[in-house]
């Protein structure tokens, strides 16, 4: 979220607005840009639309937006959420109407990057809505305005949390009903995970705010007694295909902000281990791997003392 490059324009926060550019001069402008870029072959990103570009991981998932210059340079980058790009691109003096290139090439990819898409199969509320962030909404499926548990995370989350509120009312953004929607996980979405080298997971044990993936009935009937959830077997639903993903990387990026919106942990093959000690530490382990906010775990006040930074998912020293 913060501006690497010197030499960037930037504006006041309260005085930026998110009024795009005139459809027609930002349309053009994107496709010039985006058509100068694949043709020198310096590719900015994987997509690029205008001043603005999408990184995805290795499984396909966007990892982290790309903000340019006029001439297609990679000014800085953020995490692929909605405040890292309103705060850059105001920042930066960049349209987001440049975000209606992105989704149209992601989709004809079929790149999820949606509420309840970007995390396929696993009922995650994460992802942005581009057109709703255009629009002067929040963009996502949760208030990222807003978090109940704030106090407990100490005084980094609450100001991290006031930097959000303070951005969302000076661009005077609004919590459109359609898309942010409160409703954490959405286990009608929930499919079999089929991890790499080794048999796809069908049980999901699910408490109402932490979902996760087992290959066995046994390893999710012991989580459900030990988290208080109950298992579905996904089995059934065998029409459709098994979602391509390690469950490990099916929960949603870590977000600072996020009240509601839960989120999902995958708990390692140690679960079954007999111990509480191991199976605490199966599931922290699983849980630093994963990225998952303390705000959306049972344990949050037990891992705020864990050494990880929950606003970006890496340890601290």
């Amino acid at each position: 979220m913060e501006i690497s490059s010197s030499g960037a324009a930037t504006k006041s926060i309260s005085t930026a607005t998110a009024t795009p550019n005139k459809p027609g001069n930002a349309a053009n402008f994107a496709d010039s840009l985006a058509d100068a870029v694949k043709s020198t072959g310096n590719l900015a990103a994987a997509f690029v639309s205008g001043r603005l570009g999408v990184d995805l991981n290795s499984d396909g998932i966007p990892l982290r937006m790309v903000y340019l210059d006029q001439e297609g340079n990679r000014l800085t980058t953020s995490a692929f959420c909605a405040e890292s790009i309103l705060r850059n691109t105001q920042q930066l003096g960049i349209s987001l109407n440049d975000l209606k290139g992105l989704g149209t090439q992601l989709d004809a990819a079929g790149v999820g990057y949606k509420p309840y898409e970007l995390y396929r199969g696993t009922g995650s509320d994460h992802g942005i809505d581009f057109d709703d962030l255009i629009a002067g909404g929040l963009g996502t499926a949760y208030d990222w305005t807003q978090d109940a548990n704030v106090a407990a995370k100490g005084p980094g989350a609450i100001r991290r949390l006031e930097e959000a509120a303070a951005l969302a009312q000076s661009l005077q953004l609004v919590a459109h009903a359609e898309v942010t929607q409160n409703k954490g996980i959405d286990p009608t979405r929930f499919a079999t995970q089929a991890a790499t080298g080794e048999s796809p997971r069908h049980y999901v044990m699910f408490n109402g705010s932490v979902a996760a993936w087992y290959g066995s009935s046994e390893q999710a009937e012991q989580a459900s007694r030990l988290y208080g959830g109950s298992v579905t077997d996904l089995a059934p639903r065998a029409s459709s295909t098994a979602v391509g993903i390690d469950a490990r990387n099916s929960s949603s990026g870590a977000s600072p902000v996020n009240s509601d919106g839960a989120t999902q942990a995958a708990t390692s093959s140690s679960a079954s281990a007999t111990s509480w000690n191991d199976r605490l530490q199966a599931l922290i382990d699983a849980i630093h791997e994963s990225i998952v906010p303390t705000n959306a775990n049972p344990l949050g006040q037990v891992l705020a003392r864990w050494p990880v930074d929950w606003s970006t998912g890496d340890r601290q020293n």
